[in-house]
């Protein structure tokens, strides 16, 4: 099996190539996608979402390549290939976000297509979902689904997969099961600062999943307490970037704010 994944630098989709590579005897093609070329007027004629989760994007770049060097040498080999992001590769229209993971699976669909590769993976989870601002198209929950339909529509054969959802994930599980040294590779901050501040979203989830951990918290009952914050009764969803205060008091952030309850994706498999 001929697998591609994105990567980011962040602890998601870092634990996804991880499992893929300690689990699987898959070749793995990691995308790395470098947003150089995306100037201020391109982003705002093809609505582009955020690719570089708040890390300027030489920092991002240099991160992934150290991952896949690590993981390359302490797992087993895996393929970088740098994807540059331009106004060829974006798309307008309704329910076609220019996100990383529909540029992902557009870019991972023609080597599906040409035979030289067999699936791609797609890491989108649970916990930040993507509606905290609004329920725009942004890279969680209606970015997965545009993902998807784009496989479904273009995509003459192989497999879609998203992984972290198919597997229950939250990131309790990547706190407690991947290596120290990998972990610390990761970034968990917000903020385009090199040091993690230890206010923002990612700084204090990170630090929600580790004080759970040391608890003696099991991830079915992280899982479910996960659970009983964000899905709310009424069929309405609050995401974990508004409730998470109740958790952790130093966090900055949080509200009151419900959405809709999002959708979630299931892999396709096409042969």
């Amino acid at each position: 099996m001929r697998t591609i994944i994105g990567n980011s630098g962040g602890l998601d989709s870092t634990y996804a190539l991880w499992k893929l590579l300690s689990g699987t005897d898959d070749e793995v093609i990691v995308v790395l996608l470098n947003t150089d070329d995306l100037t201020t007027p391109i982003k705002t004629k093809f609505d582009v979402r955020s690719f570089n989760s708040g890390q300027p994007n030489g920092e991002r770049l240099t991160r992934v390549r150290t991952i896949v060097e690590w993981l390359s040498t302490n797992v087993r080999p895996c393929t970088l290939a740098e994807v540059n992001i331009d106004a060829s590769v974006l798309t307008r229209g309704i329910g076609y976000p220019n996100n990383p993971q529909t540029v992902i699976v557009d870019w991972a669909i023609g080597k599906i297509n040409a035979n030289t590769a067999d699936k791609v993976v797609v890491t989108t989870e649970r916990e930040n979902d993507g509606f905290s601002n609004g329920g725009t198209i942004t890279a969680r929950a209606p970015g997965a689904l545009a993902a998807r339909d784009r496989f479904s529509e273009n995509a003459t054969r192989g497999q879609l997969s998203f992984m972290l959802l198919d597997m229950g994930y939250h990131q309790g599980m990547a706190t407690r099961e991947m290596p120290t040294a990998l972990f610390a590779l990761t970034r968990s901050c917000n903020s385009p600062a090199l040091e993690p501040c230890g206010i923002c979203f990612k700084c204090s989830k990170r630090k929600f999943f580790a004080e759970a951990i040391a608890d003696g918290k099991s991830d079915d009952e992280i899982r479910t307490h996960i659970a009983t914050k964000s899905e709310l009764l009424g069929g309405r969803w609050m995401t974990m970037k508004n409730w998470l205060k109740d958790d952790v008091p130093t966090y900055v952030g949080g509200g009151d704010k419900t959405w809709d309850m999002p959708v979630w994706p299931p892999s396709i498999n096409k042969g």
